[in-house]
């Protein structure tokens, strides 16, 4: 195991594993990996990130290695692994948030969204016969995940001793992540309690002309990273203004909607009001935080978003979807394949045969039920479940 979600899931999963008679390992590359760290074998990786490629290749070798697990499929020393096992023969299993949730966290052989070999064994055809997992019954687990986070990020600047060659795949301190998270809270009572309360109905109500949905992406995501042709969030903003300024119908409104797992870190109102009111449409733009999404999108003309799995939701109630950076669903033909000028004057329609179809493999193919986060044996045992029989199979 490499570095896994905030907090002790990896410790649960490594527990899970020894039960059913593996041996596991647990590389750590710094102070809040090492924190968690639970393993038959806990291992320190303290030398430069350029020579990781060279130590893990060494070390699948020398202990023997038949699966390696890690969360998220991007980041420098995640990215550099499945290279190097997949030069070896290695199944690399990515885990990440789900796909479909709540209920479900992914767990995937060999990448995870863009780098995902799903949307292609679905179009193939060639998907093996699985049973459907059953969601976990999982709720607030937002506080389990903002004490993981923070004492994670707190142990790992206070006590970086011995880590001087860590490259972190995100900016920020112990500090700056403890704020994110106060403000997030603050500012999910402050909006849901008091600015936006009534926003879902007041939208809804409002017939006036074509309602267009744009769910944001948490800006340090490996999706917005690496997996579209935009900068930053700022840039996929600027874009879809520019265009629903210029294309869209006059009577056209346009909702924003900013991802919750960012609410502490950016807030683009400025941007936005600043956008809109030098384009002129500044009456018929929406920037909003917790608005019911589910209910919107069911009243909404077109979804636009770069590669977010709101996309898949929003497909699920039938509206017509645009996606503008590499996803899954657009891989899989799910989503409009015009221009983003095109769309708002024509978005098409939904097959929605298809889309049932796909996400029942999805779930089938690439999800466990549980959480990282709140009772966490539940996807432990079912992630150890599955690495078990391939295992087993492999020998």
């Amino acid at each position: 195991m490499l570095q896994g979600p905030l907090g002790p899931f990896f410790a649960d999963l490594a527990q899970a594993l020894s039960a059913a008679g593996a041996e596991t390992h647990r590389i750590c590359f710094n102070k809040g990996d090492w924190h968690f760290a639970q393993a038959d074998h806990v291992h320190l990786f303290e030398d430069t990130a350029d020579s990781w490629s060279v130590f893990l290749d060494d070390f699948l070798i020398e202990h023997a290695i038949e699966a390696v697990c890690c969360y998220g499929d991007s980041r420098h020393y995640h990215s550099a692994a499945r290279q190097v096992c997949d030069a070896r023969g290695i199944p690399v299993f990515c885990f990440e948030e789900g796909y479909v949730r709540p209920g479900f966290v992914t767990m995937e052989r060999g990448g995870n969204n863009a780098n995902s070999p799903f949307p292609e064994a679905f179009a193939a055809g060639s998907l093996p016969d699985q049973r459907k997992p059953e969601a976990a019954s999982i709720d607030g687990h937002f506080r389990f995940q903002f004490w993981f986070a923070t004492l994670y990020y707190i142990v790992k600047d206070w006590k970086l001793m011995g880590f001087g060659g860590y490259r972190h795949h995100r900016r920020g301190n112990w500090a700056h992540e403890t704020l994110a998270w106060i403000r997030a809270g603050l500012r999910k009572h402050i909006y849901s309690r008091f600015v936006e309360k009534g926003l879902t109905e007041q939208l809804m109500a409002d017939t006036t002309g074509p309602l267009f949905t744009v769910p944001l992406q948490v800006a340090v995501d490996a999706q917005m990273i690496y997996h579209s042709p935009y900068g930053s969030v700022a840039d996929f903003i600027d874009e879809v203004l520019r265009s629903f300024a210029e294309s869209a119908p006059k009577d056209a409104r346009l909702l924003i909607k900013h991802h919750p797992m960012d609410r502490g870190f950016t807030h683009y109102g400025g941007l936005i009001n600043r956008l809109s009111r030098g384009l002129g449409c500044a009456d018929r733009v929406i920037y909003a935080f917790d608005i019911d999404l589910d209910r919107i999108l069911e009243h909404s003309d077109g979804c636009i978003t770069v590669n977010s799995t709101v996309g898949l939701t929003a497909l699920e109630l039938g509206t017509p979807t645009l996606t503008l950076g590499k996803s899954m669903v657009g891989a899989a033909g799910l989503t409009s394949a015009k221009s983003l000028s095109e769309f708002w004057d024509s978005p098409g329609s939904v097959d929605q045969t298809k889309v049932e179809a796909f996400k029942m493999s999805l779930v089938t193919q690439t999800q466990i039920p549980g959480s990282f986060y709140r009772d966490r044996q539940v996807a432990a045992r079912a992630a150890a479940c599955k690495l078990m029989s391939v295992a087993l199979q492999s020998r």
